[in-house]
């Protein structure tokens, strides 16, 4: 199976580890991400609010790369990045004037674009290309006793309209994934709040609180572990996570990793293949799964 990969900034930066985990599980499971050329930040997020047909455009020329490559399904890691896309489609297809004032933006840099790619996450395409079997098959490692939060965040699935794979207030993805490794699913009341990360930039304060809401939350249900399908979530509740713990008096941290990551760990995966970070390794070591 081929498909073309937008790995999103975040990937190329402080969530690097995302991106190395979800090629090597793609790759055993014979998925061939192809990335799409000359790629550009989607704007998601944060360029939508300054300027919606910028933001529009930018989308649509990255999606104009992947029709050049003749693939017809574009997949990313990042719930901001496939939020980002699905809505600019969306935007371009539904209203007249978005696509008019975005039409001129395309010309003017000679981008031709004819609307034949789909937008879709590394978790949608796990479970509807490749199939609960097909993955439960590559397991090696149950991730047996590990109490894991399924975290969705707020991107994945709203607008359902827009989004379209699962219902938005009662998501089941990340937990069929989990249950996959082995390792015991847990829901608890802030797994589709926002994490806060928008808000780091203007309102620091009320972004962390928003992290501790979810950290806390999975812990209060009795989580071991956090997991997410975000590149954006993954620098609030991983690579923020110590600060969070100290603002606001957390008994112990709560280790947050990608989806790939913990499918990754149980395909046979070493930890340090996936760039599972120190904190994460502490308690998967302490549980006995790696």
């Amino acid at each position: 199976m081929k498909v073309a990969y937008y790995p999103g900034c975040a990937s190329h930066g402080l969530s690097k580890d995302v991106d190395i985990a979800t090629r090597k599980v793609a790759d055993l499971l014979g998925i061939e991400l192809v990335e799409v050329p000359d790629w550009n930040c989607c704007g998601g997020g944060f360029l939508d609010e300054y300027d919606e047909v910028g933001q529009v455009a930018l989308s649509i020329r990255n999606l104009s790369k992947v029709e050049s490559l003749r693939l017809n399904k574009m997949v990313t890691p990042c719930s901001v990045c496939l939020h980002s896309h699905r809505l600019a489609q969306h935007k371009y297809k539904e209203d007249s004037d978005v696509r008019k004032a975005v039409n001129k933006r395309l010309n003017r840099a000679n981008v031709q674009y004819s609307g034949t790619v789909e937008t879709e996450h590394i978790v949608w395409v796990l479970l509807r290309d490749v199939g609960v079997e097909r993955l439960k098959q590559h397991v090696k490692r149950p991730l047996t006793g590990l109490k894991v939060g399924a975290y969705y965040g707020c991107q994945m699935l709203r607008p359902e309209s827009v989004m379209g794979f699962e219902p938005a207030f009662n998501p089941r993805s990340l937990e069929t994934l989990i249950s996959i490794t082995g390792a015991t699913p847990v829901t608890f009341p802030q797994a589709r709040a926002c994490c806060g990360f928008p808000l780091m930039g203007s309102n620091p304060d009320v972004g962390l609180k928003l992290a501790y809401n979810v950290l806390s939350g999975a812990t209060n249900a009795g989580a071991d572990i956090l997991v997410h399908p975000c590149n954006l979530c993954h620098l609030q509740l991983d690579t923020l996570q110590l600060k969070v713990v100290e603002r606001f008096k957390l008994p112990q941290p709560l280790p947050a990793i990608y989806i790939t990551q913990l499918l990754g760990l149980a395909f046979g995966f070493t930890p340090e293949e996936l760039g599972i970070p120190k904190l994460a390794l502490e308690v998967l070591r302490k549980k006995g799964v790696v």
